[in-house]
Formats: structure tokens, sequence, C-alpha cells
């Protein structure tokens, strides 16, 4: 009975699973009769394992992993497509909005950046003060100290703005107002410090191409007006201007010389509209923005002996053509040296999570046996390595150009003078840029002007 009770409970059983799930896997013929395996030891677990079962035994499984993976593949290939569009149009895509946002026209942030930069621009200005100033009138090499930094805030202006050209050039006059800052100066400017006279060397400068006789008669009116080849002025009278007797004659013998009739180092600058520039704009061509057209009204500069060393090249200092490249040079005019020049990549560092790009100029710019440096001798033989003959343009006195401490310069001229420790870190000039808009993040241009005392035997 009992068996016949299970047979037939088996056999309803069977025929009800096997409308439900008509698989061959859960059931086995023996003898004729096909019987459910069944155990009551693994009763539970069936019972608690059947979603999986089942799902393991749908005939659907196949069809939705198949649905997984050409959804993947669609996506990827997708994702591959979309991120050779993005690598090809990337470039053109940034370029177009740094030309709209970079060109230095009305309503743009490149105008904006250029009229009035947004950060605070401080000129220190360091002195060598002689401590043996009748010593080297007899002779002696000058012993120098160094004096700073006597810091000036700076103040940018840009007048007489006006656009040719449609807009692709401007023209318009710099200036510049300083405004000495003594919080972050080593002392106040109305210190003293023994210099060199350099109206007298520019004198001096002139009377070497005299005649004896001439020579001799010059000396003996210097000696009268008690002029000494040191000065004795104080910070602000050296920076912004003083005046003495030689100053007021040699004034009246060639007036429009020296601007209100003073010497200063900072005073031709300081408020002064003695230059003006045309640039392009940059608004048919970002990479030409704020490069230079003309100077002063020409194209060409006449301060030095060839037509390389007087080419305009580069920016006017303000702005620079966007996407910087690690193996291309970064050009640039100089008021201080009288010429372009240019910087040339060092090395790429983060500032927190900025990357920047360290530009620096490298001993090749004041490397006069250079082909290239040749014109920037003049007409005369080039002095050494490391310094720039700026007579030309300043003055009409030996003044010289070079890195402080005559960093990277022939040795001969921290012989000439002692007090010299030039150092790499303090002394290199440096510009960080950021490498996708070009705009300065860290401005360290570091220059030193010297002047050369001719020995002429009657002065």
């Amino acid at each position: 009975m009992a068996n016949i009770d299970d047979k037939e409970s088996t056999e309803s059983k069977r025929r009800l699973i096997e409308r439900s799930y008509p698989s061959n896997d859960i059931f086995k013929e023996k003898g004729g009769i096909t019987s459910l395996q069944f155990h009551k030891d693994d009763d539970q677990k069936s019972h608690n394992d059947s979603p999986d079962t089942l799902s393991e035994m749908s005939p659907f499984k196949p069809f939705r992993t198949n649905c997984k993976c050409s959804v993947c593949f669609i996506l990827s290939f997708l994702g591959l497509i979309l991120g050779i569009i993005l690598l090809v149009l990337l470039d053109p895509l940034v370029n177009n909005i740094l030309a709209q946002k970079m060109a230095i026209v009305q309503n743009r942030e490149g105008r904006r950046f250029w009229q009035n930069p947004p950060a605070t621009i401080h000129r220190k200005m360091y002195i060598w003060h002689c401590t043996n100033p009748i010593a080297v009138k007899n002779g002696a090499i000058p012993e120098l100290v160094e004096r700073g930094p006597y810091v000036y805030r700076e103040e940018w202006n840009r007048s007489s703005i006006t656009y040719n050209d449609g807009l692709d050039r401007l023209s318009y006059i710099p200036s510049t107002t300083l405004y000495f800052d003594r919080n972050q100066s080593i002392g106040p400017d109305d210190e003293y410090v023994s210099v060199i006279n350099v109206p007298l060397m520019a004198m001096a400068y002139e009377v070497q191409f005299y005649s004896k006789e001439m020579q001799e008669g010059i000396n003996f009116f210097i000696e009268l007006l008690e002029t000494q080849l040191f000065v004795n002025v104080t910070v602000k009278q050296l920076m912004e201007g003083y005046t003495d007797a030689l100053i007021e004659i040699a004034s009246k013998v060639k007036p429009g010389v020296l601007k209100d009739d003073k010497f200063g180092i900072l005073q031709a600058r300081n408020t002064s509209y003695y230059q003006n520039f045309t640039i392009q704009t940059g608004i048919n061509d970002i990479t030409q923005v704020a490069k230079i057209i003309t100077f002063n009204g020409v194209s060409t500069l006449n301060y030095w002996s060839t037509p390389q060393a007087n080419m305009l090249n580069g920016t006017d200092g303000s702005l620079f053509p966007p996407n910087l490249k690690k193996d291309k040079k970064v050009y640039s005019y100089s008021a201080d040296m009288c010429r372009s020049y240019y910087l040339s990549f060092l090395r790429e560092r983060k500032d927190g999570y900025v990357t920047l790009y360290d530009y620096h100029l490298s001993a090749d710019v004041f490397n006069m046996s250079r082909e290239e440096n040749r014109g920037f001798c003049g007409h005369d033989p080039c002095l050494g390595d490391g310094v720039l003959n700026i007579s030309t343009c300043y003055l009409g006195v030996w003044g010289f150009i070079s890195s402080p401490h005559f960093f990277q310069a022939d040795e001969k001229f921290r012989q000439d003078v002692h007090g010299m420790q030039p150092n790499k870190n303090k002394h290199a000039f440096i510009m960080s840029f950021d490498p996708v808009t070009s705009v300065p993040f860290d401005v360290n241009v570091r220059l030193q002007l010297s002047f050369y005392m001719p020995n002429i035997k009657t002065l």
C-alpha cells in the first residue's frame, strides 16, 4: 500500500512538474519507470535553492548574457569613437575658447588682463655701495657691498589706445608709476650710498674721442666744479633723480637728454611716455597675440650692427601666445636690454595642484661667441660672454646689462671688482607660466646694470 500510494503520488507529481518544467535533467529512467530522484536529507536544500536551480535551467539565461555583452561592446565602441573625436577636436576647441577670451579687444579677458594686470608688480632694486672710493680713484679695485632690496610698487597704464586694420592691431603708449614701498624694503630711501658718478662717465665716454688738448681743458673744468668719481646720494635721489653742477651744464649743452635735467636710474621710467608700441591683438590668430609690429614707429631697431640683432621678436611682455611647447622658445622685447630676447624651457613643476612651466634666460642669450649675437657687440670688439653693451641706447654712457653678480659671465668681470657672489637660486632670470594660457604666475626678471670706468689719463 505504501509503495502503491507512493507510486501514484510520485506519478502525479511527475506529471505536474513535467508540465511546468519540461527538463530531462531532473528525471531518470529506472526499469521503464520514470522516478523523481528525491532524497529526504536534501529536501530543505532543494527547496531553498530552487530559484537558483530554475535560473540555471532557464532557457533565457544565454540571451541575457549575450545582451549584456552586446551593450558593453557598443558602449566601449562609442567611448572609443568619442575619445578619437575629442582627441582630434580638443586642441581646436581649446584654441577657439582661448581666442575668444585672450584676444586684446574690448569686453574680453585678454584686454582687461593686458590693460590692468591683476597681480601686484614690485621692482626690487639692489645698489652696489663702494666702500673705498678714494682708493679706487688712485687705481685700487673697487670694494663693493650690496645694499637692498629697496622695493618700488609699479602701476602700469596704457594710454592712447587705438585699433588699426579693424581689430587686428592696436597702438598704445605705456607708462609706469613707481611708489616706494617702505614695508618691503630693507630700509628707508633716505639712506646714503656711495656710487659711481654716471654723468661723469657719460662725459668721459664722449671725451675719449677728443684731442688731447680738449681733454685737458675739460679736465680743468671738471676739477673747477669739484666733480668726483663717486657721489654720495640718497637712495631716493639715485632712483628718482638728482642734479649737480655737471648735470646742469650738460643739460644746457645737450638739452632734452635728461628728463627734468636730472639723472636717476628709474627717473626716465617713472610716469614717462617715451615709448609707443603697435602690437597684434590675436583676434584672427591667437598665436600672434601681443606680438610687436613696431616700436617707436619702426619695425626694426637701430641700436645694433646686424639686421638679426635689430629684429623685433616676440611680444611686448604683457601677454604671451597660449599653449606653450617645451621645445619652443618664448620671445619678448625688453626696454632694459634695448633688444629682443628669448627664454628657454627649464623644467615642469607643481605649485599645489597647478602645473607650471619654468623658462629661464639661458647663458646663450649673452654668449657673445655665438654668431647670432655678434651684432650685439656693436662696432667694438666683444668684451666677453655674459654682458651686453647698451651704450648705444643708454645716455651714451658705457653701460652693461648682465645677470646679477655677473652670474653666467666670464670670470674676468668678477675679478675686476670685489664683492661678487653669483648664486643660481638668487640670480637666475626665471618666469613661470601656465602652459595652456601662458599667463605668468611667477616673474623673476633679474638683471644688473653696470658702468665701465675708462682709463683716460688726462681726466
